[in-house]
């Protein structure tokens, strides 16, 4: 990556969108191209493990039922309460988002420190709504018709042997900011309802934007 000699940091890149719009494929793309991914998603995951700080918190507010033989939390069980409970859903995020934030941020910022020429993906479904927004660079937004997020969404379910209903489906859809919403934050947004081939252009241009700086400067 070409850098200006007078950065004193990489960059941090704030992937968000709505749900099944493409933001991992997005970052995995930037990733071959030499960015550093952290998603959020796999953070929250480990979170729901046996050994996560605040497991006893998570039992205590939605049940000891939400737990697997391992002492894991399942995702299905805890998603069947909070997708259909917006206060549920308020309340799990109370608990898990202050450390979803913190491990990334923390991570992001370290990766920037160490190598000014770097490019950080920070992939966080729920950026602009957990107020990470302003921990980031730029923000790049993937959007896709609520349609097309339906398809992936229960063809994905599918293939995770979880499937899903389009009722289930659209329930996940309405449970995030609108894409509408999220857009009036984006510096850049990428739209991901043709081919893989188009979205690689987009993501080609993004890059390029990226390694020529085109004003964004680390905060």
């Amino acid at each position: 990556m070409n850098t200006k000699t007078h950065r004193k940091r990489g960059i941090i890149v704030g992937i968000t969108g709505g749900i099944a719009c493409g933001k991992t494929t997005v970052s995995q793309l930037l990733a071959e191209k030499g960015a550093i991914p952290i998603n959020a998603d796999e953070i929250g995951h480990q979170l729901l493990k046996a050994d996560s700080p605040v497991i006893t918190e998570l039992t205590n507010e939605f049940g000891e039922d939400i737990l697997e033989e391992s002492g894991n939390i399942s995702r299905k069980k805890l998603g069947a309460i909070v997708f259909v409970d917006k206060a549920a859903r308020e309340r799990l995020n109370s608990i898990l988002h202050p450390l979803i934030i913190e491990r990334s941020r923390t991570h992001a910022q370290q990766l920037v420190k160490e190598d000014p020429s770097c490019v950080v993906l920070l992939d966080a479904p729920l950026l602009i709504e957990a107020g990470a927004y302003d921990s980031v660079d730029l923000i790049v937004v993937v959007s896709s018709s609520p349609e097309i997020q339906i398809k992936r969404i229960i063809e994905r379910s599918k293939a995770q042997n979880r499937p899903l209903t389009e009722t289930d489906a659209q329930a996940r859809i309405d449970s995030q900011m609108p894409l509408s919403e999220k857009i009036k934050y984006a510096d850049v947004v990428i739209e991901n309802e043709g081919t893989l081939e188009e979205l690689k252009k987009q993501v080609d241009t993004l890059w390029d934007k990226l390694q020529s700086d085109s004003g964004i400067l680390p905060k």
